[in-house]
């Protein structure tokens, strides 16, 4: 066990970290009795609501032909009331909840659903969404215009505007109306902290922060973001990022792709036509094929996972029936979307697309019905008639495909591809919103840690935004701006904003869609790793090299710090640090390795200091950013003075602290 607990447990106490913890935690739990928190609301649309509809509803709600038990599960107030077994759930208390017995099969013929039982992981799902309080959201109108129709583009502010300018007026315009006073703006050591993470995926070294901490200039935060962007960090954290975003991982094919397309410059509309309409005889595009390939045996994955990355809206809910809230979406549309995918089949090493093939489903009502090519706007398209070959026809297709998969080639695309027809239909003028609005979402969540639309994947038109209209001005400028993204992660970087301080006092915070206050954000593996690497390094003469030599020593540390990305989670909502993350920094022995020797490392260096306390600043300083306040002074002076006759080992115990501390592992 590498953490000694005794004073250094007070150094620790002293550290910010305790209270970015608190923070965090407090921000998830952020939610008044009438509108449950995102994070609820995210985990009952994604792990209850799609297989109460699809298991269900059925039987159970108040589209049931024939209502079994006279029990609805399709509303909060159906399942709480309960049928004639009594209340379905007892609020809080899985354990004691009718449904979860029903669905362990734990009880003789009330069995749920009776001719198969649901896997563990979705019935652990249901015990934490019961545990969770049985959020069900339902209170949202029924509204036949959606947000984005009700917002007057032309009471929008001019096109004229900088993008911070914009923010910081919508933001600053309902921190005005509701009475919230927002914080003052970061310090240099917590801004430049925040900055680097976010722009170039690391912390900053100890010669970024003392040169943007010494520099007197009235415009070096604006300064200090475009040298962040014009660093080749910038577009690996980029390509890391929208790694995640587009696999779910990090897929080394898609990591080539993104690294060279973000290199080049391409937009994110030519980046969404190469991933879902790939020229997979080309090898610059070949590697986007990934996206397809990886889902392509699984429609119905496939179809949700296009609507959630590139549209922020999921489907799935009007899979089995029309969604309950939001009139807009209907199992037309989903199986309309669908339908821009079910002639997209694997054949070996690429996939491709027949001229034919119709989506057929069964409504609500038991009714079969053929799909119409749809957008998620309701758009129609039109296209050629398709007839079915006969099976003649099919069995000399089948043999010219399995020869071009024998011959690892690519088929040759279809005269109308309605993969293609999905493009130009994300991309029309009019629809193009959803494309735009999706992106522009989850850039403002990676850089505040929270959307203007939570959950990401809930765009529909009845859950508006904190700020309708700053979300629509920014969708408007980016489609104007040929879908720039580096322009709006700029515009939103120099944003006041942006910059505001992450602690706010000893009033309960605000919600986090004010904006009001920074939010603390878990680091990303990848940036935990990248700074757990370049924390520890020996400088030396560091700031002495030219920029292409310091370009050059950062490229190599990162790369190393990545190696450790796979000993930590990605953060998602209600993210806690794992058991198994704890245990890996306090007993493996390559944290004592790599992160805690002496020769070449950031130990020797301090050891080399004369100066006890120039130690101690330097210690803090490379880790956390920032130099330690006077009681943190005092506390790892008296630990160490404690320690005089083995100082290595009580030195290896404080860095190991801090390397591990909260406020190491959170940006804020």
């Amino acid at each position: 066990m590498l953490l000694e607990m005794d004073n250094l447990g007070r150094i620790r106490m002293l550290m910010r970290p305790t209270s970015i913890l608190v923070i965090f935690l407090s921000s998830l739990c952020l939610a008044t009795a009438d509108k449950p928190n995102a994070a609820d609301i995210t985990f009952f649309e994604e792990k209850i609501r799609p297989v109460l509809a699809e298991k269900c509803f059925k039987c159970h709600s108040g589209r049931a032909q024939k209502l079994k038990g006279d029990l609805k599960l399709d509303s909060r107030a159906a399942i709480l009331k309960g049928g004639e077994e009594g209340p379905s759930v007892t609020v809080g208390k899985p354990n004691e909840s009718l449904l979860i017995k029903a669905i362990r099969h734990e009880i003789p013929d009330l069995e749920m659903p009776p001719k198969e039982k649901l896997s563990a992981a979705v019935i652990k799902d249901f015990e934490q969404w019961v545990a969770r309080g049985a959020v069900f959201p339902e209170g949202a109108k029924k509204v036949d215009v959606a947000w984005w129709d009700r917002v007057d583009a032309k009471k929008l502010l001019p096109k004229g505007k900088s993008i911070a300018e914009v923010v910081d007026h919508y933001v600053d315009a309902k921190l005005a109306v509701d009475k919230v006073k927002p914080v003052s703006q970061a310090d240099d050591h917590e801004f430049i902290r925040r900055t680097t993470l976010d722009l170039a995926g690391r912390i900053p070294t100890v010669h970024e922060v003392e040169a943007f901490v010494a520099d007197k200039a009235k415009d070096k935060r604006a300064k200090l973001v475009d040298r962040l962007m014009a660093s080749d960090s910038f577009l690996r954290h980029q390509a890391i990022e929208f790694n995640w975003l587009l696999m779910d991982k990090q897929d080394s094919k898609m990591a080539n792709y993104l690294t060279t397309a973000l290199k080049e410059g391409r937009s994110w509309d030519k980046i969404f036509r190469e991933v879902i309409l790939p020229n997979q005889a080309d090898e610059k595009q070949r590697d986007a094929a990934g996206f397809i390939k990886e889902r392509v045996k699984d429609t119905d994955v496939l179809t949700v996972e296009v609507s959630v990355k590139f549209f922020g809206v999921n489907v799935s809910c009007a899979r089995c029936h029309d969604h309950p809230e939001v009139p807009s979406w209907k199992q037309d549309h989903y199986y309309g979307m669908k339908s821009f995918f079910n002639r997209t089949f694997d054949n070996g090493d690429f996939f491709g697309e027949r001229e034919y093939g119709q989506v057929s489903f069964t409504t609500t009502k038991g009714e079969s019905k053929k799909a119409k090519l749809m957008f998620l706007s309701g758009s129609e398209l039109k296209e050629p008639e398709a007839k079915e070959p006969d099976k003649k026809a099919k069995d000399v297709e089948k043999k010219r495909n399995e020869q071009f998969k024998k011959d690892k080639k690519p088929l040759p695309a279809p005269k109308f591809s309605r993969r293609a027809q999905l493009v130009e239909a994300g991309l029309k003028s009019g629809d193009d919103g959803f494309f735009a609005r999706a992106i522009v979402n989850r850039i403002w969540h990676q850089m505040f840690g929270h959307g203007l639309v939570m959950p990401l994947d809930q765009m529909h038109g009845a859950n508006s935004p904190s700020h309708p209209e700053l979300l629509q001005w920014l969708a408007r400028d980016l489609v104007e701006h040929d879908y720039d993204l580096r322009r709006v992660i700029r515009g939103l970087a120099q944003s006041k904003a942006y910059a505001r301080a992450s602690r706010w006092g000893d009033s309960q915070r605000p919600s986090p869609s004010y904006f009001a206050v920074a939010l603390p954000r878990v680091l990303t593996p990848h940036q935990y790793g990248a700074s757990l690497a370049i924390a520890v390094q020996d400088l030396g003469d560091f700031a002495k090299q030219n920029p292409e030599e310091q370009a050059k020593r950062l490229a190599g540390w990162e790369k190393h710090g990545h190696g450790w990305a796979n000993q930590f989670e990605r953060p998602r909502e209600l993210f806690q640090i794992s058991v198994d993350e704890a245990l890996y920094l306090s007993n493996n022995d390559r944290v004592r390795r790599e992160l805690l020797a002496e020769s070449g490392k950031l130990i020797g260096n301090l050891l080399k200091l004369e100066d006890r306390r120039e130690r101690i600043a330097a210690a803090w300083l490379a880790i956390l950013s920032r130099p330690p306040a006077k009681d943190e002074l005092n506390a790892a002076d008296d630990y160490l003075t404690a320690r005089a006759d083995r100082l290595p080992e009580a030195w290896k115990q404080i860095v190991w602290s801090l390397l591990t501390s909260a406020e190491m592992r959170f940006n804020h």
